[in-house]
């Protein structure tokens, strides 16, 4: 894979349980929220294409104030929950849109957080994961695999997995990791489906 900061996709990186409905999501690693620029930029991709979900990876804080919230939606029209970053590594922040989902109970763990959400308009209850995962740590692929198990509902799991599936999804040449042959056993043991990339053949890149 190529190296630098990526921009809001819909990639390889997002995984869904049992039957899929048509969902509109941003699922971005904004590499610190704070960062110059960001806030500003993610308040007009919210005012122009309304997400029905926002999930942001590697925020960088251990905290997410109301002033950084009023910034990137002053309308406030979704509700935001949050993972604290461990020093400068990580952090999670996921937002619904009130208008249309309720969130019914949520769960924090290392590597990800779990929406349970009931949908307005069609009446049923499915679960969202924010995942920011370590290539490295088998911790991390046992709880992807300990919220699979457990949920009962509907599934989208979406985030910066940081790890690949196949070889063909690096640019350089390398054998799969341990950990990548563990991440497609579970993705197969529980019917997840992969949904397809469009509009790049990386999740990163420096273009």
């Amino acid at each position: 894979m190529g190296k630098g900061n990526p921009g809001p996709t819909k990639s390889s990186s997002n995984l869904c349980k049992k039957k899929c409905y048509k969902m509109k999501a941003l699922i971005w690693n904004c590499r610190d929220i704070k960062k110059k620029g960001v806030s500003s930029f993610l308040r007009n991709l919210f005012l122009e294409h309304q997400f029905h979900i926002v999930a942001l990876q590697e925020t960088m804080q251990a905290d997410i104030e109301d002033n950084l919230l009023r910034q990137i939606d002053p309308n406030q029209t979704y509700l935001w929950k949050w993972n604290a970053s461990k020093g400068k590594s990580g952090g999670i922040l996921s937002g619904v849109k009130v208008e249309v989902l309720d969130v019914a109970s949520f769960k924090e763990e290392k590597y990800m957080l779990q929406l349970n959400l009931w949908d307005k308009e069609r009446k049923i209850k499915w679960d969202f994961l924010n995942i920011y995962g370590s290539p490295h740590e088998a911790e991390f692929l046992s709880e992807l695999a300990s919220f699979c198990s457990g949920s009962q509902e509907p599934l989208l799991a979406g985030g910066d997995f940081n790890l690949i599936r196949f070889l063909s999804e690096k640019n350089k040449v390398t054998p799969l990791s341990r950990h990548s042959r563990t991440f497609n056993s579970i993705i197969s043991c529980h019917d997840l489906i992969d949904l397809n990339m469009s509009g790049g053949k990386y999740t990163w890149s420096n273009n």
